[in-house]
This record gives C-alpha cells, sequence and structure tokens, in this order.
C-alpha cells in the first residue's frame, strides 16, 4: 500500500456482504479494512432479489439500527396482504425493502432457519 491511497471493502446495505472496493486517498490510516455500508445501493444480488419481491429484513423492537438476523424475500403481493399502514407499503414497494420487528416476523411465520 502506498502513502498516496487507501484500499478498503465496503458493505451491501441490505444483505451486508462486502459489495465493492473502496479506494480514497483522503481515508488513508483512518478505516479499517473493511469500512461498512457506505451508502444504501443494493449490491447486485440484491438487485436481483428486488427485482423478485420485498427483502425482508427482521429488527428488535422496531429499531432498524439492530438487526437480528432474519433475511427474506417476499413476493409484492404477499406484502400488500399484511395490512399495514399504506404509507409504510408505497414505502416497501418503492423501495423494495422494509424493516420488520421479530413479533411480525414470528406472526407471518418466517423463520430465521428459512431465511435467505
Amino acid at each position: 500500500m502506498s502513502d498516496k491511497s487507501y484500499v478498503g471493502m465496503f458493505n451491501c446495505f441490505f444483505c451486508g456482504e462486502a459489495a465493492g472496493v473502496l479506494i480514497d486517498r483522503r481515508l488513508k490510516n483512518t478505516l479499517p479494512h473493511n469500512v461498512g455500508v457506505i451508502n444504501k445501493e443494493p449490491c447486485s444480488k440484491c438487485v436481483e432479489y428486488m427485482k423478485q419481491g420485498i427483502i425482508l429484513i427482521s429488527v428488535k423492537n422496531n429499531d432498524s439500527t439492530y438487526r437480528t438476523g432474519g433475511w427474506w424475500v417476499v413476493k409484492e403481493e404477499a406484502v400488500r396482504r399484511f395490512g399495514m399502514d399504506t404509507k409504510i407499503l408505497e414505502s416497501a414497494l418503492k423501495e423494495r425493502y422494509l424493516f420488520v420487528a421479530d413479533e411480525v416476523c414470528s406472526l407471518l411465520g418466517l423463520s430465521k432457519e428459512d431465511n435467505r
């Protein structure tokens, strides 16, 4: 590694897997090798999942900062039947993802053993 550049991996916001390489000279010696999420641009796998349906990500107590490991792709038609607030539904259909509390995942019959 030269004194003029820094290289690190960044992760997909949706699935958390490595999504690309970050090269930025200004960040030299300030970031670890894996820098985490830098934007909400889905990786190529998540783009394909979003074409198939809506990504559901389980969270604790409706707190999107505390993900609990559940991750599923559900057909749009099923999400429409969840009976949620219209604004939340419109956002999920547009953005192609939805954070869902663990308790709701259980009520929907979504098991973490069956995810991905």
